[in-house]
């Protein structure tokens, strides 16, 4: 029996699968403008705040990330119209014709099996195990774990870890372990201890690297889950109520509270803020409206010719290149970014380093390095949607992407290491963990035929 006919037969229907309503909303285009949304949305209620007198004085600029508010000129918005338009367009044109491209039948079938799901589970925490093992023994000899923490200095976690490609990248794959493993600890696949240990894992990778780690691995489970409830549920039956938004809702916020005041209490404290909470708020905010504020200005600075930077067609292709093959002095990632990257033509704190894709990509590659990047989109809309057609753990990896496409307001994700690491890591472990299956299979079916035999 195939995959689709045992949903069918479970779900008592002829009817065929049809995507859950989270499901319905796993699309480029949401998750592409819902944050760019959410940027503009921040810039106004931070300008407003501070205003009003909200933010303690002499601190405007540490706590909201710029002095003077952005001018929001008709060509400048048209541009970002006209930029956020293309975005979405080409990434749904790759989505639909990935998710329209039928997977491998066997695959399929092979990869939602328990026996599939388990190893690779264990694939990938191997991994995850190995990277979090070496990188806080790298960070151990660098500095003082127990006083970075205490001292709320815990950016020197990332400053010891080298910034090449290597054995600590394997780190970045408990994104895939954590929420994989609480799928299968729900489904009665691994026992709670490996559920535990791959949370754990995720949660000591946060310590350095903030909160991309966390919030792509949620990202990663959200679409877990969608995929996994996929068909029909009989009489109306609801997995999700409000309550269970505003439990994980609260406890996210919790957090990035305690994460934000390990990393950067200090920074709070010097500008007058002292509750956790508060110290988040501010971060989150500012976090938000950053980009908003630079995307604004340099959009109206470019069509009004004050800001003009044309790249050229081949040093520019850099901006469509894996980071990892990017020259040193080209790739900007760890780079402190300011208002002189944009010819200061908006106001921005040079503490902000992940400022808008479009303003970077146009500051560093020019409008030669828009192209490129706009190429990538088709590209990773294809791949978003391929993986979207495979089974739960599979699929999860398409939160990958998609957390690419939410973060599209800010930095360019889909040429980082961090991002081509994990789809070849999930194809790897799907390698394994189906040559492995099929191994197995094939040693039970020899054992059956010599019972057979035997028996007659």
């Amino acid at each position: 029996m195939t995959q689709a006919q045992s949903l069918l037969s479970e779900s008592g229907s002829d009817t065929p699968p049809r995507r859950s309503a989270v499901a319905r909303l796993l699309t480029p285009a949401v998750l592409i403008l819902v944050p760019v949304a959410a940027s503009f949305i921040s810039w106004m209620s931070l300008i407003g705040w501070c205003s009003a007198g909200g933010c303690p004085a002499g601190s405007v600029m540490q706590l909201r990330g710029f002095l003077q508010p952005a001018s929001i000129t008709v060509p400048g918005v048209t541009m970002l119209f006209v930029w956020y338009g293309a975005v979405v367009v080409l990434a749904t044109i790759g989505w639909r014709l990935g998710s329209g491209t039928a997977p491998d039948p066997e695959l399929n079938e092979r990869s939602s099996t328990a026996t599939f799901e388990r190893r690779y589970f264990f694939t990938i925490l191997a991994a995850a195990t190995i990277g979090v093992g070496f990188s806080f023994y790298t960070i151990a000899g660098a500095t003082s774990i127990i006083g970075s923490l205490t001292s709320q200095t815990g950016n020197s976690f990332t400053e010891a870890l080298p910034d090449s490609a290597g054995i600590p990248t394997l780190r970045y794959a408990t994104i895939l372990a954590a929420p994989i493993a609480v799928y299968l600890w729900r489904k009665k696949v691994i026992g709670i201890v490996w559920m535990l240990i791959a949370v754990a894992l995720l949660l000591l990778n946060s310590l350095i690297a903030s909160r991309l780690s966390l919030l792509m691995a949620i990202v990663v489970y959200v679409f877990i889950w969608a995929v996994a409830h996929r068909r029909r549920r009989p009489g109306g039956q609801r997995s999700v109520r409000p309550w269970h938004l505003v439990v994980a809702v609260l406890i996210l916020f919790s957090l990035l509270t305690a994460l934000n005041f390990v990393r950067n209490g200090n920074y709070y404290r010097d500008a007058g803020v002292t509750n956790p909470v508060a110290m988040n708020l501010y971060q989150s905010g500012a976090y938000l409206a950053v980009p908003a504020q630079v995307s604004l200005g340099v959009s109206d600075a470019i069509m009004r010719g004050s800001f003009e930077r044309p790249g050229g067609p081949v040093e520019s292709i850099y901006a469509a290149l894996p980071s990892f093959v990017v020259p040193a002095e080209v790739n900007r990632s760890k780079e402190s970014v300011s208002a002189d990257a944009y010819e200061f033509t908006v106001s921005s704190a040079s503490n902000f380093t992940t400022n808008s894709e479009f303003a970077d990509t146009y500051s560093e590659f020019g409008a030669w390095g828009w192209l490129y990047t706009l190429l990538l989109f088709p590209l990773a809309g294809y791949i978003f949607g391929r993986f979207m057609t495979y089974g739960p753990v599979l699929a999860g990896s398409a939160g990958v992407i998609g957390y690419c496409f939410a973060e599209v307001w800010r930095i360019q994700l889909l040429t980082q290491g961090i991002v081509v690491f994990l789809v070849l890591l999930t194809l790897v472990g799907a390698f394994f963990a189906s040559a492995s299956t099929k191994a197995g299979r094939a040693r039970g079916l020899r054992a059956s035929r010599g019972e057979l035999k035997s028996g007659e």
